[in-house]
């Protein structure tokens, strides 16, 4: 004689249980494998953050300093240092790097090894001069768009970009 209900393919079977039968069940799960019959507290291990809204390059504030990620490509490394920056050293931050210079893998280089980044930091001061510097320089540069020169001032006055007429 054959079945009256279908077989599910790829599935398991659907097992009914009764509503007295779960407090047993659930009783044999928590009873301790020794037999002491209080039940032992189980640790769930905390779930690694996979493809969510993770800050990867996040790093704690120091006050008085500012930090910065600075990618080891070209000759970033090198310009940071003229400008005051220093390597951010701490056992306690998390890493890429073999030594203590706090760093993280970011990417891929143009030649297909791997791109680090490095923390860096500045005192609050020199961070602040160097803003001063650069908007000074931008705003000389908006002032010769404005007035209708290139960057250096040296265009003719009676040259000008965007007046004329059709006819």
């Amino acid at each position: 004689m054959t079945d009256s209900i279908p077989k599910r393919r790829g599935r398991p079977p659907i097992v009914e249980t009764s509503v007295s039968a779960a407090p047993a069940l659930n009783e044999a799960a928590t009873e301790n494998v020794s037999g002491a019959g209080a039940p032992e507290p189980t640790q769930r291990r905390r779930r690694a953050s996979v493809g969510g809204h993770a800050l990867k390059l996040n790093a704690p504030t120091r006050p008085g300093w500012t930090r910065r990620w600075f990618n080891d490509a070209g000759n970033r490394i090198a310009d940071a240092h003229e400008l005051g920056y220093t390597f951010v050293e701490a056992d306690d931050i998390k890493s890429s790097d073999v030594g203590s210079r706090v760093s993280r893998l970011v990417g891929t280089k143009e030649g297909g090894g791997g791109l680090t980044a490095y923390l860096m930091e500045t005192p609050d001061e020199l961070f602040a001069e160097g803003m001063s510097e650069k908007e000074a320089h931008n705003r000389q540069i908006d002032d010769a768009l404005v007035a209708g020169r290139d960057s250096t001032g040296q265009m003719n006055p009676n040259e000008t970009y965007g007046h004329g007429s059709i006819g």
